[in-house]
């Protein structure tokens, strides 16, 4: 499938809103569901955002509808970053977050010149686990219930990186 990313555009509110409002995107978020008045504060905050964090939307072109995002959290101090991404369910087992993920990482060791890009999940994301391998990451960690939920009870998070020398 094609798509292409952009920044974010405060038109993309009601985009933004379907995905952060569907359960099986959050349910491996540290956040739940979203209102539309958290998607608004949450869109104003990354308009407002500083040059330390990209937050770009994946779209489909035949329709121009917001399919996805992805996110890198720059650490200028250590030369690395955390990347983040989500894809609309309808959208899944198409290769999209592959593909980006491939994309970001290829644009943080050449063009920004990180060292290190690494990304968290939940430990039962499998998909999210599959993707980060096929970026090339390698398992570095498992931060046992360092995440406490909304239920009560805790979560793994697994952590995966890449060097640049690995790249």
């Amino acid at each position: 499938m094609d798509f292409y990313s952009r920044d974010l555009k405060d038109t993309d509110m009601n985009d933004i809103n379907e995905l952060h409002s569907l359960p099986e995107v959050t349910q491996y978020q540290t956040w739940d569901v979203q209102s539309y008045e958290d998607t608004e504060l949450f869109i104003k905050k990354v308009l407002d955002k500083d040059s330390h964090w990209i937050y770009n939307v994946i779209v489909n072109p035949d329709t121009d509808k917001v399919i996805g995002t992805f996110q890198l959290l720059i650490d200028e101090a250590n030369n690395s970053a955390e990347i983040g991404y989500i894809v609309h369910p309808k959208y899944w087992n198409h290769g999209i977050a592959t593909d980006m993920v491939a994309t970001i990482v290829k644009y943080g060791f050449k063009v920004l010149k990180l060292n290190r890009i690494w990304g968290a999940m939940d430990s039962k994301n499998i998909a999210a686990r599959i993707v980060l391998q096929k970026a090339g990451m390698e398992h570095e960690a498992i931060l046992r219930q360092d995440t406490l939920l909304k239920d009560g009870s805790y979560r793994d998070t697994l952590v995966f990186g890449i060097l640049k020398s690995e790249y």
